[in-house]
């Protein structure tokens, strides 16, 4: 069993990236205890390299913002070899993404640890020896999820996370799943997680679409928790989504309406075109009309010219 609640809380993890930036830059910024602004672009990077051993690897997420690089992980319980796969990772995209060979850009590593009943260090160390050149201490940032409380996960703004809320009730649940414990799985579910969700829709620190699929996390996540035990309900599969992400109710929706905004985009694009096409013609038939007119005045002057002619040879003749 346990081996499933990783998976899903790990696709959990990749599903939170498909919120807003809003929600993301809010998450970066509470995590490395950086500013950048609520508008900020996000780019989302390439995350499958290949080692030397032809084997493939996964960041769970590399991003940039305002030309930073961001590598995030998500562990359920402490590894001490993360470090190792972390800087392989940071070197394979340093590698992969330089501009030229005098250097290599690594991006800002952290461990979000969701379930570990260990202590952590604040942070991980690797030392680079280079020989004659000396040492380097490369280091990874490790973000305990259980040693945060919803206060400050809220005042932080780190409000995408807390679905995870629930790891804090699972070891209970999965020791004595009584009704006692369900229901106060059930209480933390709706004060902490889906009130904390409220205030911070309210606030502005994330969409009302980020809401929604977050309360949808939730409820996935307590459902799935909830089923995993006979004495009290069967199982209900999840799908997975893509690259290991989960299938939200909502998505089918969201699918549909990407669609119509893609027609709408093209209509709107076949549109302007007409519009150009049908100003430029507006513009040749004035120049025709221009033309017209000239060629009028021409013909104007012309018979004038002639009557002006025929008038001197009458002259001419009468004389």
């Amino acid at each position: 069993m346990d081996e499933i609640i990783y998976q899903i809380y790990d696709r959990i993890f990749k599903r939170i990236f498909n919120l807003s930036n809003l929600a993301i830059i809010n998450l970066i910024n509470g995590l490395f205890g950086t500013n950048y602004p609520s508008d900020s672009p996000i780019e989302y990077l390439n995350k499958e390299f290949v080692t030397q051993h032809l084997e493939k690897r996964f960041a769970d997420v590399l991003l940039s913002i305002q030309g930073t690089l961001y590598h995030l992980e998500a562990q359920m319980t402490f590894d001490g070899s993360i470090v190792v796969r972390a800087f392989e990772y940071g070197f394979q995209h340093a590698i992969s993404s330089r501009t030229d060979n005098s250097a290599l850009h690594f991006p800002e590593p952290i461990v979000i640890y969701l379930d570990t009943g260990v202590e952590v260090p604040e942070y991980s160390s690797l030392t680079l020896d280079f020989g004659t050149q000396g040492t380097f201490e490369y280091q990874v940032k490790n973000f305990v999820y259980q040693k945060h409380e919803i206060q400050e996960l809220n005042q932080k703004k780190l409000i995408v996370l807390i679905p995870f809320q629930l790891l804090k009730l699972r070891k209970i649940v999965e020791d004595k799943p009584t009704r006692e414990n369900f229901n106060l799985l059930q209480n933390v579910m709706i004060n902490d997680i889906i009130k904390s969700i409220k205030a911070n829709q309210q606030v502005g620190n994330i969409t009302v679409d980020d809401a929604n699929q977050l309360r949808e996390l939730t409820l996935q996540l307590y459902d799935h928790i909830y089923a995993h035990y006979e004495e009290l309900g069967g199982h209900d599969n999840m799908k997975p989504l893509l690259e290991g992400a989960m299938e939200l109710p909502l998505d089918k929706y969201r699918i549909q309406i990407d669609e119509l905004e893609h027609e709408m985009d093209a209509l709107v694009q076949k549109k302007a075109a007409l519009e150009q096409k049908s100003a430029a013609l507006e513009q040749k038939s004035a120049a025709l009309e221009q033309k017209s007119a000239a060629l009028e005045q021409k013909s104007a002057a012309l018979e004038e010219e002639n009557r002006k002619l025929k008038a001197l040879l009458k002259a001419k003749d009468n004389q």
